[in-house]
């Protein structure tokens, strides 16, 4: 053993010893700041100079830190646990982690729950971190405020947003985003924010997010008071694609920028011509293929014209007219441009790969769509996508609109909507709104060889889409107004492509790579009605209108939930049908004539105040005959901005509604239209006998009733109640009247004259007790006249009694015996093998007391229901049950 450095090491280890000895309580270094001229400072600090460890020794140095300043714990000693037992690690101060901004200023000492972040360029340079905390500690929402006088400002950070900008630009009710809102005494302000290809969610390991393709979407809204009644409103909204791996002064942010996926060298460009209204079958898209010429732009500058080095594309389809092809109907004319073709391999100024802009000109007229692809605008399966580029206003078929189309060719990497609003209340008595919006579409042509690319903008490549409405309204008793005005551009979208982390998009997918900017939600509650890239669930249990108590169930099946499947409506089932009659019996305002009251209606498009492709009116005046009783006049003209179909419908409504003390409720509401409507409005509709945990909503088609059609519509109920004495009378009778002759009808697949719907509703019930006895007899006669309903277009004529007794009496103290028969008897006047006499019977006995905290309700029964058909084998269906429920009581 070498023993020369020995004194040295003594010595290391003595001044070791005498530093640490004196440390008797915990250092924390500059964690807890450093006083700088009477102030504390959390300014970080970079490693400085221990005197104390400047000895030349060749030993490793055990510089006390951590272990020994928290735990007293010397690395260099040995360790024995048989009298001091081991202590486990445990935090003696705050815990977290330390922060500093960005100039180094200390922030704070805990937890980070959301950062978003982007640098450009950079791979991987869009960051978003959402913490699991920031869903457990916060349930999802942070919000940052403050206010002095009258101005107030808040910074919302949310997982489930309900925000607007206007309803025909920005809704959403569940929105993965940020807001930042500003208000004083007359302006209002808004920003909002969401990288809604990734927006972040909740993650269990609080990882961060990182992205070089990603999707963002930006917004805002300004509204000024003008005056005491006046206030007006700017406001816009742009989501784009980008990448990182661009500069971020490069190009223009609102055009956005192609994914890396979607920068690929394009080989083909196909287009295809469509008729816009394929029904009719003639007077489609007319096309003159001697007049179409395509513009190539190359890096260098160079343009090459089509005809001029003879690259002309391969066109298919189309039926041959005098000096044109048309598309009538269902048939189609495929343009393709192959940039792999001999043609323009050997005849161009350059290569496909320095391509950066690609034009088309085009004669085109009657009633036309024109729709564009590429072998990079393709699906999941690398099969390629249409996207609709133009189409025709109106349903021209003489070619009187003839024109020369000019657009380009690029994929899709931005939309924008920008617009306006002014809303008046209660000058001279008016209240009016007003709203117009430009929607805007933005493309450009890849090339890997460019960093910027050829955009073409809503304005340059033709795809602008206006909005507008306006909205007047009057209340000067007894007189009242309403009158609206709209117009909404087919092509009008507040819808964005979204892309995958790699930078995909699949055109087709509208599941995954699409988001819409105002939701389909057509219920109005807390989820979105369609599956889209933001909202995956989508909204199984959408019954808009039929949900009055707003429980998520349908309120004609209300015995049916996720946990407990019941396919059977209530007006259908033994005991229940007394208080539940059938959906047809509703009364209600259908100004597009399908059937279906508009306020029961679900479609699967967005949620503006008017449909798409609709241009029009509508107006009515009324008046108060008594407080009571009301009678309106009103015109609606409405049609199609893309064809010729419109609907004109005048009509009539008289409303009364009078509550007596004697006598009871009376109501009545009449509606006479006349009516010429061709407009399908098509409708995605639950059923009351579909379940809410497997059915699925139903395509109802418009079976255009209409066309040219007298309806009335007539509703009168009687309702008295005294005591418990319970009566209740509803009549509801429907009138379609073809006014077309019947050689027109039944070309039209009308062949009835009159189509109708007569429903009769009679019932009583009286509750009362004997003893600790309470006796319930009840009586309700249903009756159903017609030849088609909105839930069955067969013709029935059906006549059902019901004759009821329900019994209930208290056994102990917390026990209830439920019991009851019902007698039925139905005979279908159309077919006898309908006819049925049934009898059912029940039993219950009801327990509820309180266990655990909780009031548990168990019940045990049984009910048995036989029907005896005429014709047919008798049916009996039993059941028994043994049932509990934990709740916190009624």
């Amino acid at each position: 053993m070498n023993t020369g450095n020995r004194p040295a090491l003594l010595a290391s280890i003595v001044c070791l010893v005498a530093w640490i000895a004196p440390v008797t309580a915990q250092d924390y270094g500059t964690r807890l700041g450093t006083q700088r001229g009477g102030k504390v400072s959390f300014s970080p600090y970079g490693p400085g100079v221990l005197f104390g460890a400047l000895d030349p020794a060749v030993k490793k140095w055990y510089v006390p830190q951590e272990l020994y300043n928290e735990y007293k714990w010397k690395q260099w000693e040995y360790t024995n646990y048989a009298r001091d037992r081991y202590q486990r690690y445990v935090n003696t101060s705050l815990e977290g982690d330390y922060f500093y901004d960005l100039f180094g200023n200390f922030v704070t000492r805990g937890w980070l729950i959301f950062d978003n972040s982007q640098t450009q360029p950079r791979q991987f340079g869009s960051a978003l971190t959402k913490a699991q905390r920031f869903d457990s500690w916060f349930s999802g929402v942070a919000i940052a405020s403050d206010h002095k006088g009258q101005y107030h400002y808040a910074l919302t950070v949310s997982n489930q947003l309900r925000t607007t900008l206007t309803p025909m630009t920005f809704s959403k009710p569940r929105w993965d985003g940020i807001q930042f809102d500003f208000s004083m005494d007359k302006y209002e302000g808004t920003l909002i924010y969401s990288r809604v290809s990734s927006p972040g969610g909740v993650h269990t390991l609080d990882q961060e997010l990182v992205r070089t393709n990603l999707t963002t979407l930006s917004g805002g809204r300004a509204k000024a008071q003008i005056g005491d009644f006046t206030s007006v409103g700017l406001h816009f909204v742009n989501t784009h694609q980008s990448n990182t791996l661009v500069s971020g002064f490069k190009g223009n942010p609102v055009a956005g920028a192609l994914t890396i996926n979607q920068n690929s060298t394009i080989s083909f460009i196909e287009i295809v011509l469509r008729d816009d209204s394929p029904e009719d079958r003639e007077g489609g898209a007319s096309f003159f293929p001697a007049a179409l010429d395509i513009f190539i732009t190359y890096t260098n500058g160079k343009t090459d014209k089509g005809r001029d080095i003879r690259f002309d594309p391969v066109v298919q389809g189309g039926l041959v007219q005098e000096g044109f092809l048309s598309a009538d109907g269902t048939e189609e004319i495929r343009i393709r441009f192959d940039f792999d073709s001999p043609a323009f391999v050997t005849r161009s100024s350059g290569a496909k790969e320095e391509i950066k802009k690609v034009e088309f000109n085009m004669t085109i007229g009657n009633d036309y769509q024109v729709w564009m692809t590429s072998d990079r605008q393709t699906n999941d399966s690398g099969q390629p996508v249409l996207l609709l580029v133009a189409q025709a206003a109106g349903n021209v078929k003489d070619n009187t609109n003839l024109r020369v189309l000019e657009f380009e060719y690029g994929l899709p990497t931005a939309n924008q909507i920008i617009g306006g609003t002014v809303e008046m209340n209660n000058v001279l008595g008016f209240n009016f709104y007003g709203e117009y919006d430009l929607s805007l579409a933005f493309r450009q042509y890849p090339n890997v060889t460019r960093k910027s690319h050829s955009t073409s903008s809503g304005v340059s490549g033709g795809r602008t889409a206006p909005a507008w409405m306006m909205n007047l309204s009057k209340v000067a008793h007894p007189w009242f107004f309403f009158g609206e005005a709209y117009s909404m551009d087919p092509r009008y979208s507040t819808r964005t492509f979204v892309t995958l982390s790699d930078g995909t998009i699949d055109y087709e997918d509208e599941r995954q790579h699409v988001v819409e900017l105002v939701d389909d939600n057509d219920d109005q509650d807390r989820f979105p009605d369609a599956i889209r890239a933001d909202w995956r669930r989508g909204d199984r249990t959408v019954f808009p209108g039929w949900d009055e108590n707003n429980d998520f169930v349908p309120d004609f099946n209300q015995n049916d939930n996720y946990f407990r499947t019941n396919d059977i409506p209530d007006y259908e089932e033994a005991f229940l049908r007394h208080n539940v009659d059938r959906p047809e019996q509703l009364f209600g305002i259908d100004l597009n004539n399908n059937q279906w009251v508009d306020r029961f209606e679900n479609d699967e498009e967005p949620d503006y105040p008017y449909a798409k492709d609709h241009r029009g009116f509508n107006a009515y005046f009324g008046y108060h005959l008594t407080p009571d009783a009301r009678v309106t006049l009103g015109h609606l003209r409405e049609g199609l901005i893309s064809s010729n179909q419109e609907n004109r419908t005048s009509y009539a409504l008289f409303t009364l509604d009078q509550n007596t003390p004697t006598l009871g409720r009376f109501r009545l509401m009449e509606m006479i239209k006349r009516a010429e409507d061709n407009i399908p409005d098509d409708l995605l509709q639950w059923f009351p006998d579909v379940t809410v945990k497997d059915g699925q909503q139903r395509k109802v088609e418009d079976p255009l009733l209409a066309r040219d059609t007298w309806i009335n519509s007539v509703w009168f109920g009687h309702d008295y109640k005294r005591g418990t004495l319970d009566v209740a009378n509803y009549l509801k009778y429907d009138l379609y009247h073809q006014r077309k002759d019947r050689e027109t009808r039944e070309a039209l697949g009308l062949a009835r004259g009159n189509d109708f719907f007569h429903g009769l509703i009679n019932k009583v019930g009286y509750r009362y007790s004997i003893g600790n006895f309470t006796l319930e007899p009840r009586w309700k006669s249903e009756w159903r006249w017609q030849s088609r309903g909105i839930l069955s277009t067969e013709k029935e004529r059906v006549l059902t009694e019901i004759l009821g007794f329900l019994l209930q009496f208290p056994v102990l103290n917390r026990t209830t015996v439920q019991s009851g028969v019902e007698y039925t008897f139905s005979n279908d006047f159309r077919d006898d093998e309908n006819d049925f006499n049934g009898l059912a019977v029940a039993v219950q006995l009801g327990n509820v007391n309180e266990y655990l905290g909780y009031v548990l309700t168990t019940q045990i029964g049984m009910k048995v229901d036989r029907r005896d058909f005429k014709e047919q084998e008798s049916d009996t269906t039993t059941e028994g049950f043994i049932t509990m429920y934990a709740g916190l009581g009624k």
